[in-house]
């Protein structure tokens, strides 16, 4: 019975110790968590070590539409994007670009608080958000 005491607590201390989510891969399809109907946000994200890079369409609700192009950086469960949204309707909508800061808190999920650029003004935190896998 001590044996089976002292594995136990031996592997609650090994996995109280390791950061299961740092290992996995952001690499695949990322949907945006919207409460908004009629919003949407799709990305395909591929890694080489710490860089991100992805593509992929938004649509906001009774708003604008387009395609966006995704860069950043990982390191272990920190992940920082950057999302240019370039409206492709209605036309004449200038881009938008987006600041994603968060970690992975499963592997199939990220959290964080999401800003936005606006011309001529410094960056607007817009809140919390998040991202889970498609």
């Amino acid at each position: 019975m001590r044996s089976v005491k002292s594995v136990l607590l031996l592997a609650v201390a090994l996995c109280a110790c390791s950061d299961a989510v740092a290992p996995g891969t952001i690499a695949g399809k990322w949907v945006r968590d919207f409460t908004v109907a009629g919003s949407s946000l799709e990305m395909d994200l591929t890694n080489d070590g710490g860089t991100i890079s992805g593509t992929g369409d938004w649509c906001a609700e009774a708003g604008p539409c387009g395609t966006l192009a995704v860069t950043g950086t990982r390191n272990g469960a920190l992940v920082h994007l950057d999302l240019t949204l370039t409206p492709t309707f209605p036309p004449g909508v200038e881009p938008g670009v987006e600041h994603f800061d968060g970690r992975f808190i499963s592997l199939r999920s990220l959290r964080g608080t999401l800003s936005a650029e606006i011309p001529g003004q410094p960056p607007v935190v817009l809140g919390e958000t998040g991202f889970h896998r498609a």
